[in-house]
């Protein structure tokens, strides 16, 4: 449910992403918090409201239109500051790299620098209020395999080829178990044992929450911004997702 307007709030369009992080973030008394976008969010909020800042997040696709390139460059051209993060907002920012949108965090700059495709921020995900998501988004389970690397479970190799094994999937088959029986194939039942009992840090190790966790926290819209801001100050570093009711966010 779409929160009452405030004076000078930003206005976040957010769903799986927020999933468990504290309710106190997302109730800060100057954010107004939005469903994922789809397209024409972002063309309503500029014909209804004076110039503000907009934080991109989640968006749908599939059943709705996705959230369109023009109606942020819109925005941006009729004087509103858009930043994304996380998710499709992280995308839609590495695609808009140079035309005025920020982009924010680890998954931006990921993005940025591979030009990875847009399932890579997709997962499968429930209905609101609570959108919890039932697969994972690649960029995630990347991150785990690099913790995995840096823990000594397994090897660059072996997790370059389990994360190889999962790109070729659909997005909605990317899932904890389909993780470790990547890297069961790649190195081994053992390793795939030693890599579940890291289970307990995935939450901390998800990028795209992590990235909006940090974003909420330091209060970054409050910031001067930078254009190519990729990370956030205290870290180190699809358009969407489909929900199982056939609603697609990210």
């Amino acid at each position: 449910m779409t929160t009452p307007p405030r004076t000078g709030a930003l206005e976040l369009m957010v769903g799986p992403t927020a999933h468990d992080l504290p309710a106190q973030l997302l109730a800060q008394e100057d954010i107004r918090v939005h469903p994922p976008a789809q397209r024409g969010s972002i063309a309503a909020l500029v014909d209804s409201l004076p110039p503000g800042r907009i934080a991109l997040v989640d968006g749908r696709y599939d059943d709705v239109p996705a959230v369109g390139h023009r109606e942020i460059l819109d925005a941006l051209a009729a004087g509103w500051q858009v930043t994304g993060v996380g998710s499709i907002g992280a995308l839609r920012a590495a695609e808009l790299d140079g035309f005025g949108m920020s982009g924010y965090g680890r998954v931006f700059a990921h993005l940025l620098a591979t030009a990875a495709p847009d399932d890579e921020v997709a997962l499968l995900h429930g209905p609101a209020p609570d959108y919890r998501p039932i697969s994972e988004a690649l960029v995630d389970l990347r991150a785990f395999a690099e913790h995995l690397v840096h823990a000594g479970v397994v090897g660059q190799g072996h997790a370059r080829a389990a994360i190889n094994a999962l790109a070729g999937r659909w997005f909605g088959d990317r899932s904890l178990p389909a993780f470790f029986d990547a890297i069961a194939s790649a190195a081994g039942q053992g390793s795939a044992v030693a890599a579940r009992t890291h289970l307990p840090q995935l939450p901390a190790i998800r990028w795209k929450s992590a990235d909006l966790r940090t974003y909420l926290t330091e209060r970054s819209w409050t910031l001067q911004p930078s254009l190519h801001r990729s990370c956030p100050r205290t870290a180190a570093a699809g358009p969407s997702s489909m929900t199982a009711s056939t609603a697609g966010g990210c």
